[in-house]
């Protein structure tokens, strides 16, 4: 195929172009302005991409398109709400209608978790119950609802048409590269900075941006007629044996030791970081059933395998 990959210079996008270009697709990398890409992808210039973008010409011969690209991390203020929604949600219902005209006959969006809220829920049991696609979203951050909002008008365009649509709700990615909280936490355990997670039994589902990249890949070619949307993850783990984890990485010991998790959910509420540590060390588990009995995908790396990887980059100083 023809494939036409927005976000392509970021995190995940470096990665799903790798994966592409392997699997025999030709890639196209649609850019804000002119900029260097890896030799194996052809760029097409299209501006700011919002609810007016021009994309006849970045979508001419075109068969699928892989739509990453989107704003985060702009907080919860009114004007970052709508900043959310021109870039998430009007900017993806843009590029869909066009790919409707030009013909695209495979579209897959980039969702998040976030759509489905960010905790898992107890079940009648008291047991965590995994998160999935067909739940009803419960986003309650502006970025969560702009993905949910792009999410209702993605189906409403694909619907009547011929255009395969596939929406993929990851939860947290790691992986070389890697900008997020869990950089923080690397960098933290490298530095042997003691952790007081030890007491925690939490389970975090995550996902490798390799492992992601083939879930994209193999998108654009399996799935259901109908428009779909999937939680996908590799591995549920506890924080505690996240930091055991990169520590075996790093060569460095775990740091671990024992304090009262509600105590520890005070003193970062009163410090201002409860949401940052809620991301690390609140339990959050999705299922990834659906997505692997209706396209086949397995995880091509373990965590031990891109953790390692994520290690020798970060001994690189992301430099590759």
């Amino acid at each position: 195929m023809r494939v036409l990959v927005t976000g392509a210079t970021g995190f995940v996008g470096r990665a799903v172009c790798g994966q592409l270009h392997d699997a025999g697709h030709t890639v196209v990398a649609a850019l804000r302005t002119s900029r260097a890409v890896a030799d194996s992808t052809h760029e097409v210039v299209v501006g700011s991409i919002d609810g007016n973008t021009q994309w006849r010409q970045a979508l001419n011969d075109i068969d699928g398109v892989v739509h990453l690209a989107a704003r985060t991390h702009q907080g919860e203020t009114a004007g970052a709400a709508a900043a959310y929604r021109r870039l998430n949600a009007d900017a993806s219902a843009q590029l869909a209608r066009c790919a409707v005209v030009a013909g695209v006959t495979s579209f897959v969006y980039m969702s998040s978790i976030k759509v489905n809220g960010e905790s898992s829920p107890l079940d009648n049991r008291g047991a965590l119950r995994p998160l999935h696609g067909d739940d009803e979203p419960r986003p309650t951050t502006a970025y969560g609802r702009s993905k949910w909002e792009a999410e209702k008008v993605l189906q409403e365009i694909a619907g009547p048409a011929s255009m395969r649509l596939t929406m993929l709700r990851p939860p947290l990615v790691y992986g070389p590269g890697q900008k997020s909280n869990l950089d923080l936490l690397m960098r933290a355990v490298d530095n042997g900075i003691p952790m007081p997670f030890a007491g925690l039994d939490n389970r975090r589902s995550l996902i490798g941006v390799d492992n992601l990249a083939s879930a994209v890949a193999v998108s654009l070619m399996t799935g259901p007629a109908t428009p779909a949307i999937y939680t996908l993850a590799d591995t549920d783990i506890s924080s505690a044996k996240l930091v055991r984890a990169m520590a075996h990485a790093l060569g460095r010991p775990a740091r671990l030791f024992y304090f009262p998790p509600r105590l520890l959910q005070s003193l970062a509420k009163l410090t201002g970081r409860l949401t940052q540590l809620e991301k690390i060390t609140g339990s959050l588990i999705v299922d990834t059933g659906k997505f692997r009995a209706a396209t086949g995908w397995v995880p091509k790396k373990s965590l031990e395998e891109s953790l390692e990887a994520t290690v020798a980059r970060y001994r690189a100083g992301d430099k590759q």
